[in-house]
């Protein structure tokens, strides 16, 4: 156990950064050329990382935690290491098969330092942002990006809100616009949403083709599957027996995935989200699919709406 004296508090800018693609460059060209490959992209982004002001703390696998002082700090860095990475496999026409990409995610907080790690609320909501995150994306969240300067707000845009088990409140997440196109909105800044009272969230709504569910808040746990017995059943064969459950904790709408294929949330206004074995609260109307993406469409999508 560490001593007192080497454990410390403080605030911290904690971040993730993970490879994808590793498992496919390894099938594609073996091991030792693979693993050459990822070293030398964990060494540059490590690299990149010191030169922002920030430290690595460790790798874990194909995984690298470090720290900054400060959230502009670790925006930069994030920033640098994918457009580099961009370069990188743009000026050796590399193909989605033999290139890596990296998911990366940061949050702004308090942190424990104990001896070379950091421990606490702060990294557990890093490593959940970088979780989220799709190759090439870099995700923080919205309480990171409200105390940044005007010019990083503008280039972020608000996602929807994840449910962190044990921290006991909503997680709103933005993703950094580091590539722009017409498909992306930019926000002058993420101002969230006023939280209505738990009167007006208390009923939830759900919809299928021409079946309809409604549920009080107190309403027992609300399953959905493809087996007998469950509150909603769906037939999608990506969909797992046991899928997903739907809860009202507190003041909230809480929907829990249990699957193998993942459940799809599409928030109204928002961008899609996928949870496996996973937690996300469901704000206000959107639609759900089991298995795959709600723009797929078909039969067993489910239309959600939360309130009066």
């Amino acid at each position: 156990m560490a001593s007192m004296e080497s454990v410390a508090q403080g605030m911290a800018c904690v971040l993730f950064c993970d490879v994808v693609g590793s498992t496919r460059l390894y099938e594609r060209l073996g091991d030792a050329a693979a693993h050459r490959i990822v070293e030398e992209g964990l060494r540059d982004t490590s690299r990149e990382i010191c030169a922002h002001g920030g430290q690595v703390v460790k790798t874990i696998g194909d995984e690298i935690m470090a720290v900054f002082p400060d959230a502009v700090s670790a925006w930069d860095a994030a920033v640098t290491i994918q457009t580099r990475q961009e370069s990188v496999v743009r000026s050796v026409g590399a193909t989605p098969e033999s290139a890596i990409q990296y998911r990366i995610g940061f949050h702004f907080g308090g942190v424990i330092r104990s001896a070379d790690d950091y421990f606490g609320a702060t990294v557990n909501v890093a490593a959940r942002m970088a979780s989220i995150a799709k190759a090439g994306q870099i995700m923080t969240t919205a309480a990171t990006v409200e105390g940044l300067p005007l010019p990083y707000r503008m280039t972020a845009r608000l996602l929807a809100a994840a449910y962190a088990r044990g921290l006991g409140e909503d997680v709103a997440v933005a993703e950094v616009l580091w590539q722009f196109s017409s498909e992306h909105t930019v926000m002058p800044s993420i101002p969230l949403a006023p939280r209505a009272s738990p009167t007006a969230l208390a009923t939830l709504r759900l919809t299928s083709g021409d079946r309809r569910w409604t549920f009080a808040q107190d309403s027992a746990p609300i399953s959905i599957g493809r087996a007998e017995g469950n509150d909603v059943i769906v037939t999608q064969a990506r969909a797992s027996r046991h899928h997903a459950t739907i809860e009202r904790q507190r003041d909230r709408w809480v929907l829990i995935d249990h699957s193998t294929n993942g459940t799809f949330v599409h928030p109204v206004g928002a961008q899609e989200f996928s949870i496996c074995r996973e937690a996300l609260v469901l704000h206000a109307a959107g639609k759900i699919g089991f298995g795959r993406s709600s723009h797929l469409g078909g039969d067993d999508e489910i239309d959600f709406v939360i309130g009066s």
